[in-house]
């Protein structure tokens, strides 16, 4: 049917849309058991932090994953509180448009009047934030695909289930020191001695000067890791923080070989 909602998969916590039938408000149900992010999402979350798409002090630790059927929507919202912001969505299988507008009215089923369109391409990343994500509401019409949506979003620390336990790995990221990205106002003339300062072996320098002076990790996590995985101290005494090559497999390949079955 027409406009009908989607299936959802919650990861994280367990939220309501609206009062259950059980009495509880709107929000995350803190008495509730979910399981938590999977490794492929959050090594996905890992990256939205060390890319700057979300910043060090929203790092994910719940997510949804929104399954769409043809013709399925999200109607008209304003994400709870109980999340903070900014949060982001990706968007997988299918483009479809996502509207905006602080007074939205429904025109038909899965059809929305709003004052503003935006397209989400596949494989692309929304990032909401100030009024359009605390004034504006935002709502998916009727898809004209099957889509995938997955959004990331960091819970309020009073609000998180009773027994959450977060992710080291993502814990440590609240604290990790992240590289500025150079600008052309800050920028030097010499693009050698920028690098040099930022603790980096010149790209232009020669093999003798790099190997004097060694690479610095560019991003250093201040907590410990996942149990079981062993790395290095850094000259700053952090511990480096690094992503595996084999964390985004292709399709059909094991994660450890990286290679397509029946392939060599």
């Amino acid at each position: 049917m027409r406009g009908k909602g989607r299936a959802t998969i919650q990861f994280g916590c367990c939220y309501n849309y609206a009062a259950d039938r059980d009495g509880n408000p709107p929000g995350i149900v803190r008495d509730e058991s979910v399981d938590p992010l999977p490794p492929l999402l959050a090594a996905m979350a890992r990256r939205l932090v060390l890319w700057r798409v979300l910043p060090p002090s929203c790092v994910p630790d719940s997510c949804i994953v929104n399954v769409y059927d043809v013709d399925d929507c999200i109607p008209p919202h304003v994400d709870h509180h109980d999340f903070l912001r900014p949060f982001c969505t990706a968007s997988f299988l299918a483009e479809a448009p996502i509207l905006f507008g602080r007074d939205m009215r429904v025109v038909a089923p899965g059809e929305f009047s709003a004052a503003a369109s935006i397209p989400l391409p596949v494989g692309s990343v929304l990032v909401l934030a100030g009024n359009g994500a605390d004034v504006a509401k935002h709502c998916v019409p009727a898809v004209p695909a099957k889509r995938i949506s997955i959004t990331f979003r960091k819970m309020d620390a009073s609000k998180v289930p009773f027994g959450f336990r977060p992710d080291p790995l993502l814990q440590s990221l609240a604290a990790a020191v992240v590289r500025p990205a150079m600008t052309a106002a800050s920028a030097p003339p010499n693009r050698a001695a920028w690098e040099q300062g930022q603790g980096e072996p010149a790209k232009h320098a020669t093999p003798q000067q790099q190997q004097q002076q060694p690479a610095a990790p560019l991003y250093q996590a201040a907590a410990a890791v996942r149990a079981g995985q062993t790395q290095s101290q850094s000259p700053g005494g952090g511990v480096p923080f690094s992503l595996s090559t084999d964390e985004f497999p292709a399709l059909g390949a094991s994660p450890a070989s990286g290679r397509r079955p029946g392939r060599r």
